[in-house]
């Protein structure tokens, strides 16, 4: 994880060009939006058909999962190591925090930082351009991880060491304890966080090089609680990281100017009275 934001901190080094702005192209955004939010619901609707009977990443015995049942079995060195190192016995402490973290305060932060960072030459808007960007950047990562972890269909540490429950946080009973790659968590943090970093580079913002170090901090923060959860292993977490934050670097960029989604769209605004209008 700290070789991925070893090299966004080197893109974000790149000068920005004080007149470059972050535009829209409202039919592809809408489009683009809507796909990502529908691919989410229609998963998680299905979820219990979509998911595998049982895993296909197992690295052992394919166990129920309850207590007495688990153990190490021929998890590869790294996961165990990081699983044996991190997770702790307030687990569901953990997975609380992370959730408020990953649910909650950081893409609220991340929206209203959207409106704060739009650099010394942003036009009327661009506030309210880039928390789209951000919103579409975590839409499209949470589609990703979803479908990603469809096809991976992992047990999630709890499962594999025999920590689980009937019921509760840690259930076993369920689809949910075949989702563990990548960490969903870790994503929409990285995406977040990386599109709003990026976004204020773009801009010409001074608080770029501030974002991007937040990035990194709070992408750590939630994939090692999430380890310390035991609800996601090390390879886990760093998938999610390259996910989010390949779609929190390439949504912003597509919003250049000239770029595939890089078209205008103008805020204007009356007493009574609010339009929006697009240039393809």
């Amino acid at each position: 994880m700290r070789s991925l934001y070893l090299a966004l901190g080197l893109l974000a080094a790149v000068p920005a060009r004080a007149d470059e702005q972050l535009l829209l192209r409202p039919a592809a955004d809408i489009a683009i939006g809507a796909t990502a939010l529908g691919t989410l619901v229609a998963t998680e609707l299905l979820q219990d058909r979509l998911v595998p009977a049982s895993c296909r990443i197992c690295e052992g015995p394919d166990n129920s999962g309850l207590p007495g049942t688990g153990g190490r079995g021929s998890l590869n060195a790294v996961d165990a190591w990081f699983h044996d190192a991190l997770t702790v016995s307030w687990r569901e402490g953990a997975s609380t925090a992370s959730t408020v973290l990953a649910d909650a305060i950081v893409p609220l932060g991340a929206i209203a930082g959207a409106f704060a960072f739009t650099g010394p030459s942003a036009s009327d808007g661009a506030g309210l351009r880039a928390a789209l960007i951000v919103a579409e950047s975590a839409a499209v990562s949470s589609a990703l991880v979803q479908l990603t972890k469809f096809a991976t269909a992992r047990k999630r540490p709890f499962v594999r060491y025999g920590h689980g429950a009937p019921e509760g946080a840690y259930a076993v009973a369920g689809a949910d304890d075949r989702l563990s790659l990548p960490s969903g968590h870790t994503a929409l943090t990285a995406s977040v966080t990386t599109s709003l970093a990026m976004a204020a580079q773009l801009q010409g913002s001074s608080a770029a090089p501030w974002l991007w170090g937040a990035a990194a901090a709070m992408t750590g923060t939630v994939g090692a609680l999430r380890i310390a959860a035991e609800k996601h292993y090390f390879t886990d977490v760093l998938a999610g990281a390259a996910i989010g934050a390949g779609c929190g670097i390439a949504i912003p960029l597509l919003h250049r100017p000239g770029a595939l989604l890089g078209r205008e769209l103008t805020f204007a605004s009356a007493p009574l009275a609010f339009s929006v209008s697009g240039r393809m």
